[in-house]
């Protein structure tokens, strides 16, 4: 028997016992034991949204579609040129639709 299995919301403090209310007291306990004296980064909901953002933006280039994507996303066309910056030539150099290569013709 572990001590934590007999700690209950009395036993901690205001700043723990939120934490302990929003994750619930089991997990709490879970997390002093694993993470207990360590500082963690707990990032904003906001980075999660512009990371989630930036792949929705990824998977919907097309290689020219900047100002689309700038105006759908409320961006810069320079803030979309940078996201997809990594990927603008893989894209470009992806068959059209309907597009015949030179093994096609002949």
């Amino acid at each position: 028997m572990r001590l934590t299995d007999n700690i209950v919301m009395t036993d901690l403090d205001e700043e723990q016992r939120q934490l302990a209310e929003l994750i619930g007291l089991d997990n709490y306990v879970k997390l002093v034991e694993v993470y207990g004296g360590i500082s963690i980064y707990i990032p904003k909901a906001d980075k999660l949204e512009r990371a989630e953002r930036d792949k929705n933006i990824r998977e919907e280039f097309d290689g020219w579609n900047y100002r689309e994507l700038a105006v759908k996303y409320n961006l810069t066309e320079v803030r979309v040129r940078s996201i997809v910056s990594d990927i603008t030539r893989e894209v470009r150099a992806r068959p059209m639709d309907n597009q015949l290569s030179f093994a096609d013709v002949g």
